[in-house]
C-alpha cells in the first residue's frame, strides 16, 4: 500500500534522510524503530507532505505522494496521529472528531464555515463517530467537553479517533503511548492490534521498541537518518544487535 523508495531529506545543510525505501503492505502493521534523532518523525512528516523529498519517490497504492500538500494525502486515504496528540484543546471533543472528516466534504474555506453545521448530517460522518465511539466510549461520554481538559490517554484516544474520521487507507502513529502510564499503553496497542485485525493498515513508531514489536509483522531500524536493519518481528525481535541496542537485552 505504501511504497518509499530512496527518499532523501535535508533541513538546510543537514541531511535527515539518506535514501529511505520500505514498503507498508496493506493490512500490516509496520514499526521504526531508531534512537532519538534517527529521522523516524521526519520520515512520517515526509510521507503525509509536511516536509518535501530532496530526491526518491513515494507512492500510495499507485498514487505518487511526491509533492502532494497535506491535505491532499489526507484526501487520497492517509491519516496521522502526530507526536503528542494535538487536539484542538479549546474545542470540544465532538467538534475534533467532526473536523476529522472535514476532508472528506469540504474543499474550501467558505465550506469550512459550513462545514460543521451539515458534516453530522452525513452517513458516512456518522458511521465513522459511531465506530470511534465504540472503541472509545469514553469519547462519547466526554463529547461536549473542552479537548485540552482531558487527561493524556484519553487525549490520545481523541487524536486516533480524530485520524479514523477521515476514513484512512494507511494511519501514521508517531509515539502514541509517550507519556501515557504503562496500564494505557498496553490498552493503546492493543487497539492498534485489533484495527489491524480489522483491516487497518499501519506504519508506526513506537518507543517501547518491545512492545511494538510485539504488535508488529514487520520492522525497520532507522539510524542517523538511513534503514540499517529491516525483518519480521520475529527476526529482530531474536536479533542480538537490536535487542542489545534498543530492547536493552541480549540472547542467552
Amino acid at each position: 500500500m505504501l511504497k518509499i523508495e530512496k527518499a532523501s531529506v535535508a533541513y538546510g545543510r543537514a541531511t535527515a534522510l539518506r535514501d529511505v525505501s520500505l514498503l507498508v503492505n496493506a493490512g500490516e502493521i509496520v514499526t521504526l524503530i531508531g534512537a532519538n534523532g534517527a529521522g523516524k518523525t521526519t520520515l512520517l512528516n515526509a510521507v503525509s507532505g509536511m516536509v518535501p523529498l530532496k530526491s526518491g519517490n513515494i507512492w500510495l497504492n499507485d498514487v505518487k505522494l511526491s509533492g502532494h500538500p497535506p491535505h491532499k494525502t489526507v484526501r487520497l486515504g492517509m491519516g496521522y496521529v502526530p507526536e503528542g496528540r494535538q487536539v484542538f484543546g479549546s474545542m470540544t471533543v465532538m467538534d475534533n472528531l467532526t473536523m476529522g472528516s472535514y476532508t472528506l466534504f469540504s474543499r474550501t474555506w467558505f465550506g469550512a464555515l459550513r462545514y460543521s453545521g451539515w458534516a453530522l448530517r452525513s452517513d458516512r460522518t456518522r458511521s465513522n463517530l459511531e465506530m470511534v465511539f465504540k472503541l472509545f466510549p469514553v469519547l462519547k461520554e466526554r463529547k461536549s467537553q473542552q479537548a485540552g481538559s482531558l487527561s493524556g490517554g484519553e487525549q490520545q484516544m481523541l487524536a486516533i479517533g480524530r485520524a479514523l474520521m477521515s476514513s484512512p487507507k494507511i494511519l501514521l502513529l508517531d509515539e502514541p503511548s509517550l507519556g501515557l502510564a504503562p496500564n494505557l499503553v498496553k490498552d493503546i496497542l492493543r487497539l492498534l492490534a485489533r484495527l489491524r485485525d480489522e483491516g487497518l493498515t499501519m506504519l508506526l513508531i513506537e518507543q517501547d521498541a518491545a512492545a511494538a514489536l510485539k504488535i508488529a509483522d514487520r520492522g525497520y531500524v532507522m539510524e542517523r537518518g538511513r534503514i540499517v536493519v529491516e525483518g519480521s518481528s520475529r527476526e529482530l525481535l531474536r536479533n542480538d544487535e537490536v535487542r542489545q541496542a534498543y530492547l536493552g537485552k541480549t540472547r542467552a
